[in-house]
């Protein structure tokens, strides 16, 4: 469908309302640890235009949910991983702090098998500062840049990995298969993307935010074109399951697309922005000196007015599409323009 041949936009409206509906999390067959199949029923996850996904009961802690194969989500309601249960024994990635021990007792709620290795997605603490509590004896697998980055950081939570890797990787075990690849900087130095082609199921964290405005600073990016070309490179993949280690639900290539719609607008509305407004015509208006403040000090305030045009041209659509508009869309509206100043303006061609 071609969005922009739809001139009274109600495709469009449709299209973001279709792709944040709802999504189901198919029930999974896992081989448990009695050695039998057993099909485990997953939750249907109504996802709303705004956000949705699953209440996680606090007095548990967590949320554990087939999603096809062996392969299991869990989640704590804001951050979210995922593991693979092999004949050989568990793939966990990741080991979030927020869900520490809880990660072991949702293994355990469906295998009594060991867990043999575990997978770095990169190396912020907010995801893997729980791998201290894992087995001691297991492989960690994780790249040559979340490796050295871990041996400069000497933080006993997070081991470094023992097996590395540059470009890909493939981890075949107990009749499964994970393919592990680094395709340059983006939300981090070290970003992998580790993909599950049986179970059609794509982890890349902290890029994609399903049904929700992304994190502040387009999820504190250190590089904003590697940040989109990620979605780019999301998009090759066959998958239909996404893992994106927030929120309450995984995602899917319809949140994607609705993302890429996003970056599209900020870099539109940035564009905007600074053709109604250069630092020359803010400062004939805002002489240095006015208030004390000086040119330097003007550069902020001329920077927040931008921000301002930004958020109030995109806050009408967006808040209805995405939730935590209201929470991020500024913090957002700010990397974008800083993109322009930095690096120039973002290339979206093929998006």
């Amino acid at each position: 469908m071609n969005l922009q041949s739809d001139p009274g936009g109600l495709e469009r409206r449709r299209f973001l309302r279709n792709v944040a509906g709802a999504m189901t999390l198919r029930a999974g067959t896992m081989f448990c640890a009695c050695g039998m199949h057993s099909a485990f029923a997953a939750n249907e996850v109504a996802a709303s235009q705004t956000g949705g996904g699953i209440v996680v009961d606090p007095g548990k802690g967590y949320l554990v949910q087939p999603i096809r194969d062996g392969l299991f989500w869990i989640t704590d309601g804001a951050y979210s991983t995922m593991f693979l249960v092999t004949s050989a024994g568990v793939i966990a990635c990741d080991a979030p702090p927020t869900l520490g021990a809880n990660y072991l007792k949702a293994i355990a709620e469906v295998t009594d098998r060991p867990v043999t290795h575990l997978i770095y997605s990169h190396e912020h603490v907010d995801h893997i500062a729980g791998a201290h509590l894992f087995p001691k004896d297991m492989t960690i697998i994780g790249h040559r840049r979340t490796a050295e980055l871990l041996a400069s950081r000497k933080d006993p939570r997070r081991p470094p990995p023992t097996v590395t890797f540059d470009a890909s990787y493939v981890l075949e075990h107990g009749g499964h298969r994970l393919e592990l690849a680094y395709k340059g900087i983006n939300h981090s130095i070290d970003n992998i993307y580790i993909f599950a082609p049986n179970q059609k199921t794509l982890m890349f964290i902290d890029v994609v935010y399903p049904g929700w405005m992304p994190y502040k600073n387009l999820g504190v990016a250190v590089d904003i074109p590697g940040f989109v070309d990620a979605h780019r490179h999301i998009l090759t993949y066959d998958f239909e399951t996404m893992v994106a280690g927030h929120v309450s639900r995984p995602g899917n290539r319809a949140d994607v697309q609705v993302q890429i719609e996003l970056i599209k607008d900020l870099v539109a509305a940035a564009e905007r922005a600074y053709a109604a407004l250069s630092v020359p015509a803010f400062l004939s208006r805002h002489p240095p000196g006015t208030d004390g403040k000086a040119a330097w000090d003007l550069h902020q305030d001329y920077e927040q007015v931008l921000v301002s045009i930004m958020y109030e041209e995109l806050l009408p659509k967006w808040r209805t599409t995405l939730a935590g508009t209201e929470t991020y869309l500024r913090d957002n509206c700010w990397a974008m323009l800083e993109r322009f100043v930095v690096q120039g303006k973002q290339d979206i061609s093929g998006l």
